[in-house]
């Protein structure tokens, strides 16, 4: 097991690797072999279970509800083989992140990260710019926090869901937003609120300014002589001459530039992004994982593309930022 230098990033962790991370995997390994047995087991005891419980009852009882039981009790028993499976899974991922991540963060300098969010994440904040919709549940997981080229920042990955209950109390939800959100401090304080957000077309940014209310749309619209800028994305401020002397044209290009490199397959169609005070916030609604820590039935033998993926996810905040200098 050896782990080889691929980025700039990466340069001088191989032996750091060698002497701290390998030899904290190697010594947690039996531990993943041994949940991974523990998991399959009670998978096994669990849905063996189920699957008895469903025959008795099928045998015992006749009719429509015999058949409506049975199935609530197979999803029930499903439920419960995933919980347990998960359960050893993210514990597996917490072992992997006390192995690997002081060395990784002592390597990069200025960073930390916390699996379970941290805490005090400013999510607020995109909501009152009107980069995500109105909210009432948040799973806030994974941030990092850390300084590039004397730029402070922080990153989340977030789950945002709004739950309703119809008029027979019935409760459904439905996902506001889901994929990574940034906090970067900017040098100077912008003229009031800004909202860079998508251009829907004539109807639906008439339709998002309807129901914007005092955030977001409601905020006057702030055009550039920018036909690429424009045809990607719609501007809105508090003082849309103050914006636009704010947002000279090499910004308008680095925002382009980020929406293209890192929207994932939607490119800019994936980000949103705001000013107000002194912070930069950002939002990129991409799915994947995003610092992934080992898998329950992989040997930490076979991590070194895992280990990539992590360094290029740190990396991420820092290609942001380059942008954002101009670069």
């Amino acid at each position: 097991m050896d782990f080889t230098e691929r980025t700039e990033l990466e340069k001088g962790f191989a032996e750091i690797f060698r002497a701290r991370v390998r030899p904290a995997l190697m010594a947690i390994e039996s531990d993943r072999v041994v949940r991974l047995w523990t998991a399959r087991k009670w998978v096994a005891i669990i849905l063996a279970a189920t699957a008895a419980a469903v025959a008795l009852l099928l045998f015992a009882v006749e009719g429509e509800f015999a058949a409506f039981a049975a199935f609530f009790l197979g999803i029930v028993g499903v439920i419960g083989a995933l919980g347990v499976r998960a359960f050893h899974a993210h514990a597996w991922s917490g072992a992997v992140e006390d192995a690997v991540m002081p060395a990784i963060c002592e390597h990069v300098g200025d960073l930390t990260f916390a699996s379970d969010g941290g805490g005090g994440f400013p999510v607020g904040a995109f909501r009152e710019l009107g980069m995500v919709g109105s909210y009432n549940k948040s799973n806030i997981r994974n941030e990092m926090t850390g300084s590039h080229r004397g730029t402070d920042y922080r990153i989340v990955q977030a789950t945002l869901e709004k739950e309703t209950r119809n008029s027979d109390n019935k409760k459904s939800s439905s996902t506001v937003f889901n994929g990574l959100m940034f906090h970067i401090s900017v040098p100077m304080q912008s003229p009031g609120r800004i909202l860079i957000t998508r251009d829907y077309g004539a109807l639906g940014n008439t339709l998002g300014g309807l129901f914007a209310g005092d955030r977001g749309r409601g905020m006057p619209r702030v055009e550039f002589d920018h036909d690429t800028f424009e045809d990607a994305f719609e501007v809105h401020a508090e003082d849309p001459e103050a914006a636009r002397r704010f947002m000279p044209p090499r910004f308008l290009d680095s925002v382009l530039a980020i929406g293209a490199a890192e929207g994932g397959r939607r490119g800019t169609k994936a980000m949103k992004a705001g000013f107000w005070n002194d912070d930069f916030y950002l939002a990129l609604s991409r799915g994947g994982g995003f610092m992934k820590m080992g898998a329950l039935n992989k040997p930490v033998t076979d991590m070194e593309d895992d280990l990539h993926e992590i360094f290029d996810d740190i990396d991420l905040a820092r290609r942001i930022i380059d942008r954002l200098h101009g670069d």
